[in-house]
């Protein structure tokens, strides 16, 4: 991308998005009567945090592998990218689930739209804390060298 790597960019806008749509998972999951009109939305914002979690994961090997990185630093990369696979691998249920949520939600109102609502918002929440020991591995990687 113009000779900047793929990889920082598409790290903000996951953890943007997987935690403003676990908010909203949370949110409809707290009063049903908005999933109707959000449930799309929330639907939407949790798909697009997971597929850029999961642009971000192959970004993130391709950036490895175009830069030299130290015997001890690789322990920090490693560990980074195991935090990214927990990220791809929490924010696509998430993402389902939020979008059977909106489905059931525009659907009816019964029971399985509770459930399914409930479920989607213990996911987005469960795909948070990834995001986050994701993006402080990262930032951590790249930033304190400079920070005292």
């Amino acid at each position: 991308m113009a000779g900047i790597p793929a990889h920082p960019l598409l790290v903000h806008v996951v953890v943007v998005l997987v935690p403003l749509a676990a908010f909203g998972a949370v949110a409809l999951a707290a009063r049903p009567s908005w999933s109707r009109p959000y449930g799309p939305l929330v639907a939407a914002v949790a798909l697009g945090g997971a597929v850029a979690a999961t642009l971000a994961r192959f970004a993130g090997e391709q950036l490895a592998a175009a830069i030299e990185i130290t015997p001890q630093f690789r322990p920090v990369i490693d560990q980074h990218a195991r935090y990214g696979t927990y990220v791809v691998l929490t924010a696509w249920p998430f993402a389902l689930l939020a979008l059977a949520a909106a489905v059931l939600g525009r659907r009816s109102g019964g029971p399985a739209t509770r459930i399914v609502g409930v479920l989607s918002a213990l996911a987005g929440v469960a795909a948070v804390v990834p995001t986050v020991l994701a993006g402080h591995s990262g930032s951590h990687a790249v930033w304190a060298h400079l920070i005292k």
